[in-house]
């Protein structure tokens, strides 16, 4: 990618490793700060720290639910090999602005859940907090679906982000922060990088239908709404994402750097613009 990537090289290349430093020094303080808070958030802490096996929560209805902590949750995700199922049961707008990764969101409106989750499965519910009022309701109502293995996640998402903090969100332009993780380049720029023959990995977040309708020449298709579960397809550093505009793009990028630590670039005016300059399509 040479022909692209050293355009804006002394510049670009310092906010790449500035980003990825802190995000590595990052990683590093939450696995320490995990390390050595263990015991207190495992043993003392009601709330926050019983495992699954020990801690029955009870709301105003008499209802009874076991509860997984954080750190026990942790280690199911990284060690396990049947993973179990995490359900995001908050409001849609709460589950994009950040969520643990590999988590579904199905709101209370969406249920019943149906075949959208393995009844053999084990659901780790996910709210906002323990007193969530939606956990009740939706242990109560997967019940009523024959669900059995349920269990709830101490202290909902915020005891997560409080003690592990690595959650994905879908990005926010106005974000300071999420434009921090993006580089971006013009239509023009991937054009002449293409004509140069420079090694290229573009990846369009576009529909499927959409991409067979045309796309640039080499790019692969990961559709949006699959990007996390099909993160581990993208081996490369440098990363051009382009799709249906530059919110789609923008959004695929910051998901792409909270769950690969990578930081892409996003293609100004997005595919349409690259159609409406003339720029070849294949098919």
């Amino acid at each position: 990618m040479l022909n692209l990537f050293t355009m804006k090289n002394s510049e670009q290349n310092r906010k790449e490793q500035l980003a990825i430093a802190i995000g590595f020094v990052l990683i590093l303080c939450v696995f320490v700060f995990t390390l050595l808070r263990n015991d207190i958030f495992s043993d003392d802490n009601p709330v926050l720290t019983k495992s699954s096996s020990d801690e029955v929560q009870k709301n105003s209805s008499s209802q009874k639910y076991t509860t997984i902590s954080t750190t026990d949750l942790q280690k199911k995700i990284l060690i396990d090999k049947n993973k179990p199922t995490l359900l995001d049961v908050r409001p849609f707008d709460s589950y994009i602005e950040e969520h643990i990764m590999d988590s579904i969101n199905i709101p209370l409106d969406e249920f019943p859940v149906g075949q959208k989750i393995d009844q053999r499965a084990q659901i780790v519910i996910i709210g906002q907090q323990t007193n969530d009022e939606n956990i009740v309701k939706a242990v109560d109502k997967l019940k009523d679906e024959d669900f059995e293995n349920i269990l709830v996640l101490a202290g909902g998402i915020d005891t997560w982000k409080q003690l592990l903090g690595s959650t994905v969100n879908y990005g926010n332009p106005k974000s300071f922060v999420d434009q921090s993780k993006v580089f971006y380049l013009d239509p023009e720029e991937l054009k002449k990088a293409i004509e140069a023959e420079a090694s290229l990995y573009i990846i369009d977040v576009r529909s499927n239908a959409d991409y067979n309708k045309g796309h640039i020449k080499g790019a692969i298709n990961i559709p949006f709404d699959d990007l996390e579960k099909r993160r581990n397809e993208i081996k490369e550093r440098k990363v051009i994402i382009v799709g249906l505009n530059e919110i789609q793009e923008f959004q695929a990028s910051v998901q792409l750097f909270d769950m690969l630590l990578i930081s892409p670039y996003v293609m100004r005016q997005a595919m349409p613009g690259w159609e409406s300059k003339g720029f070849p399509l294949t098919q």
